[in-house]
């Protein structure tokens, strides 16, 4: 099975994180917004990299645990990354407390479930300056 790395909200700041950790792996972007997530799998896809697209609301348990289950068809879940989120120019308190602190904790906890065996969960650190993928050439 191919490895997937999972992208939840496919900003420019969860784009930039998976093309340092998804090359050679399949690349699930998630986002509450289709169009978003297409159009992100459209940069990417440009690059290299293998990508599908799901739709996901991270406050949602039922759409976060339907996304664990597309990611872990398509094959090992090695990497999550969440980059999904609301800022107070964007939203109510109440809001940013259901998507910002609510959202990641279901996020966290369906896939703590998936992570295949013997990843874990990583961190990854990528030093400012440092070279760029081979999908950046």
């Amino acid at each position: 099975m191919k490895d997937v790395i999972v992208l939840i909200g496919t900003g420019q700041i969860g784009q930039a994180i998976a093309r340092r950790v998804g090359f050679g792996k399949h690349v699930l972007l998630a986002d509450m917004r289709e169009d978003n997530a297409n159009a992100a799998a459209e940069i990417l896809g440009n690059a290299g990299y293998c990508v599908s697209v799901a739709t996901v609301d991270a406050s949602s348990r039922e759409a976060v645990h339907a996304l664990v289950e597309t990611a872990t068809g398509l094959g090992d879940v090695t990497g999550l990354i969440h980059a999904a989120g609301v800022s107070p120019t964007q939203a109510s308190p109440a809001t940013i407390l259901k998507v910002d602190l609510y959202g990641t904790a279901l996020v966290l906890e369906e896939f703590g479930n998936a992570i295949a065996r013997g990843w874990g969960w990583r961190r990854y650190r990528i030093p400012v300056g440092a070279p760029p993928s081979p999908a950046h050439r």
